[in-house]
């Protein structure tokens, strides 16, 4: 606790000159153990939204079963005791093979570890190879490092552990920076055409009723945006004709407590659009130091409201209500939409690294390699893409959602 009330007075001290020659040493610790350091980390450090303590603990809590994997958490300290990083980390088998990852799988747009103020700018490629190699040694019997998707840099910071055998992710992140004035910042973002599109399609959805954005505050009303979010997703998947990723109970368990039901604290941000007292669109997203991120949405499918774009709605009185929160930068997550690039005015590079640390490891790490790099290929290829895409609807069988019901 001294510790603790010592950087409270004084954050500069936590501030450490990181070499690659550096003493630390890596430790396998758990949240009650290391929560307190995570959470000033929160506040004074480097991390995305998916780092946070809340949403890791929902995750790891729920959802990472679903993904064959447990929850390993590694912290770096210094010779000094203070904690330099924390690695939150999913550890499973892959043919055989211990592999760790950074832990949300496909429900996190960005895997990164949580940094001390200074680390991130101070730690070369090989520290943190070396780091991780640690990390491993602290772990025990890792054969590799799986670290799809992390960003190469973060608030202008390059990621360190992207500098390890890192190779261009299949998509960049989308992400729209909010400076200034936000109607300002909307039409440097939008072309002329999408404003005025936009304007149409909200003059014309207002003559349906009216709307007002929801962000609930009740866990009633938390469970309603959910129960609706679930029933739409089930519907627009059916109709894909592939599988609902959200269908997993464990995955609804993890949205339910991540939103603060179940006992769990809050780590998700949730909104709806409402019209006439029916919710049109949701909005599911998570917010860590002035960035919000948003990881799933909705909407209905009728078509006469999909006509006139209630998700696009939504998304825009998200975007100003969060900026009058002190939001700075919106992400609107990892792949290619029309939607995405109509709003957002830059993107982050995404980084793959497969990091071998035992000889059949350096096996997997090469095969893992080359298929990330033949997936970016298809992926930029819009013939190939179309064709993946309907081989997958014809090899998957559609399944209900099974999960929450509509609480109309």
């Amino acid at each position: 606790m001294q510790a603790i009330a010592q950087r409270e007075q004084a954050p500069e001290v936590w501030t450490t000159a990181v070499e690659a020659s550096a003493p630390w040493s890596a430790q396998i610790v758990g949240f009650s153990e290391i929560e307190a350091d995570w959470r000033w980390l929160e506040q004074h450090g480097e991390l995305t939204p998916y780092q946070t303590c809340d949403w890791v603990r929902s995750y790891a809590a729920e959802a990472l079963d679903a993904d064959g994997a447990r929850l390993a958490i590694v912290a770096i300290r210094s010779a000094q005791g203070r904690t330099l990083a924390i690695l939150p980390l999913a550890i499973r088998r892959r043919i055989g093979l211990r592999t760790a990852s950074f832990i949300g799988g496909k429900h996190a747009n960005f895997h990164m570890g949580v940094f001390a103020p200074g680390v991130m700018q101070r730690l070369d490629a090989e520290g943190a190879r070396r780091m991780l190699r640690d990390a491993a040694a602290a772990l025990g019997a890792v054969d590799a490092f799986v670290l799809p998707c992390q960003p190469e840099a973060w608030n202008g910071i390059t990621n360190p552990f992207a500098l390890v055998e890192g190779q261009p992710s299949a998509n960049p992140a989308y992400k729209l920076v909010l400076e200034g004035d936000i109607e300002a910042t909307f039409q440097s973002a939008m072309s002329s055409h999408a404003r005025k599109k936009h304007k149409n399609k909200r003059a014309r959805f207002a003559e349906l009723g009216a709307s007002s954005l929801i962000v609930p505050q009740t866990d009633a009303e938390k469970e309603a945006v959910l129960a609706t979010f679930h029933r739409q997703k089930a519907q627009r998947f059916a109709q894909m004709g592939i599988d609902n990723p959200f269908a997993d109970a464990r995955v609804a368990h993890f949205l339910r407590r991540g939103a603060g039901l179940d006992g769990g604290q809050p780590a998700l941000f949730l909104a709806a659009l409402d019209l006439n007292g029916t919710l049109v669109a949701t909005y599911i997203g998570a917010e860590a130091r002035g960035r919000f991120s948003g990881m799933a949405t909705s909407f209905e499918p009728d078509p006469v409201a999909m006509k006139y774009s209630p998700g696009e709605i939504l998304l825009v009185d998200l975007i100003r209500h969060r900026f009058g929160h002190g939001i700075t930068v919106f992400d609107l997550g990892v792949g290619e939409a029309r939607y995405k690039s109509t709003f957002c005015n830059q993107t982050d590079n995404l980084v793959d690294s497969f990091v071998a640390i035992s000889p059949a490891g350096k096996i997997l790490a090469a095969a893992m390699r080359v298929a990330a790099m033949a997936k970016g290929a298809v992926k930029r290829s819009p013939r190939l893409y179309g064709a993946l895409m309907s081989i997958k609807r014809l090899g998957q069988k559609p399944r209900s959602s099974g999960v929450l019901t509509d609480p109309s």
